[in-house]
């Protein structure tokens, strides 16, 4: 297991949008998100993620995270394989054999090269989000901020998702998660309840 920072810590953060100062330590392990709609959840993520900048230095141990977020910018004319090269590409070039001895623990190979194959386009809402999630949880880092990463995928799926997610936290990562998913499977192991009041 590689060591990295054992939490990210929040002092003073002000977010506008929803008039809220956070103070808040996360711990390295499976933490959940909880708030209601509009508290700001999203936008917390944005800011420990990095994707919105904060004013002065109030986020601390975020250095090496990756943000899988809610929204999925990619063509539509390209191939699911093309997403994990430009994924995988901009991880400071790692070989793509490491996603599939992975992945080959999680799914079965022809499902995966079946999604693979297709374009971006032609993958369903569901499939899309499942391709885009398991690509990402791949990389190596050392914190995975998971925003509504079960959305629109089949039950079947959703446990492929939640193995992936566990091999995460055996090899010592850090997860933060929202999602109004209610399934045993899904939320049985989470360590720490974060609060959005």
């Amino acid at each position: 297991m590689k060591e990295g920072r054992l939490m990210i810590e929040i002092k003073n953060l002000t977010i506008p949008f929803v008039d809220k100062q956070i103070n808040m330590t996360i711990s390295k392990g499976y933490n959940l998100l909880v708030g209601d709609n509009g508290v700001g959840k999203t936008l917390l993520l944005d800011y420990i993620s990095g994707l919105k900048k904060t004013k002065g230095n109030c986020i601390f141990g975020n250095e090496k995270i990756i943000y899988i977020n809610q929204h999925i910018y990619f063509s539509d004319r390209l191939s699911g394989m093309d997403f994990l090269k430009f994924s995988y590409g901009i991880d400071d070039n790692k070989n793509i054999s490491s996603f599939f001895d992975l992945s080959d623990n999680i799914i079965e190979r022809n499902d995966l090269n079946n999604l693979l194959k297709k374009q971006w386009g032609m993958l369903s809402g569901g499939e899309k989000r499942f391709l885009y999630v398991i690509i990402l949880l791949s990389l190596d880092k050392d914190w995975y901020i998971l925003d509504e990463p079960f959305a629109s995928i089949d039950k079947k799926r959703k446990l492929l998702l939640y193995k992936l997610i566990n091999v995460k936290l055996a090899e010592g990562k850090g997860i933060i998660l929202t999602t109004h998913e209610e399934s045993e499977e899904v939320l049985s192991a989470i360590d720490t309840i974060l609060e959005m009041g």
